[in-house]
């Protein structure tokens, strides 16, 4: 299929959806979450109630936890210094580089492609950098679409016109893995 690529392998509404039990029922240990309109939008720079009660529960069940962003700022050292966890900055996905980095340097172990997982809000740059290292993505809805910068927002006319082939190329893919995510974001 030509679009695979960017297929997530799940969609969540948000990171307080994403069922961790079964997540690690199915082997991941380790987590890798871009920052900007996944953990928090646009226009915050700290952790907030939600994201501190995900990372509660991924303390919880014992999943290691890093951020890949592709935001060069000091704003990503500031929010992973409070939110207690290790990070990788301008990450360049869709490139492999960060997210490699991520899990070959950053991780405390090695871990095997089918137990690490990338959450991310955006198709062209994490779920299409996550399959092309051959792990697990999770699409989640932005937090906040109308705190994107110019270079996402160029991005999601893209993803839109991805989606839209997708849908009519691929309807029965489009319909499990693609169409909520596609009818949150329109409501968004």
């Amino acid at each position: 299929m030509k679009y695979k690529k960017f297929i997530p392998t799940y969609t969540f509404k948000s990171i307080l959806d994403i069922p961790l039990e079964e997540l690690k029922e199915k082997g991941v240990k380790l987590f890798l979450s871009d920052l900007d309109n996944t953990l928090i939008s646009y226009a915050e720079s700290m952790p907030n109630e939600k994201s501190f009660e995900f990372k509660r529960r991924i303390n919880e069940l014992g999943f290691e936890f890093i951020v890949v962003s592709n935001s060069r700022k000091e704003r990503v050292n500031k929010f992973c210094e409070a939110f207690g966890c290790p990070c990788v900055k301008f990450s360049t996905k869709p490139l492999k580089r960060g997210i490699k980095k991520a899990i070959n340097k950053v991780a405390s172990k090695k871990y095997a492609p089918n137990e690490v997982i990338l959450i991310g809000d955006q198709i062209l740059t994490d779920v299409l950098g996550a399959n092309r290292c051959g792990i697990n993505s999770g699409l989640v809805l932005p937090v906040d679409i109308k705190t994107d910068k110019r270079p996402t927002r160029f991005n999601r006319f893209f993803e839109q016109l991805i989606l839209n082939r997708i849908k009519k190329k691929e309807p029965k893919i489009y319909k499990e893995k693609l169409k909520e995510f596609d009818d949150l974001n329109d409501s968004k």
